[in-house]
C-alpha cells in the first residue's frame, strides 16, 4: 500500500483496523508513546490491534521524552 493511500484511508475514516483516538482522550495523554508495528514500523494508534499496512499483529510502545 502506498503512503498517499494510506493516508487518504485515515483521513477519510475508511481504515477500520487503526481506529483515531477517543474523543474524551486529550493528545497529551496519548503524545508521550509512540504505538508501532513491531514488523514494518508503521505509527498506530494505541487501539490498534492488527497493521494496517502489513497485517502484523505485534504493536509495540515506546516511550517519548
Amino acid at each position: 500500500m502506498a503512503l498517499s493511500d494510506l493516508v487518504t484511508d485515515l483521513l477519510s475514516g475508511t481504515n477500520t483496523r487503526s481506529p483515531d483516538t477517543p474523543t474524551n482522550q486529550s493528545t497529551a495523554e496519548t503524545s508521550s508513546h509512540v504505538y508501532e508495528c513491531r514488523n514494518c514500523g508503521t505509527t498506530v494508534t494505541p487501539e490498534t490491534v492488527v497493521c494496517p499496512c502489513c497485517d502484523h499483529d505485534e504493536i509495540v510502545e515506546y516511550p517519548v521524552d
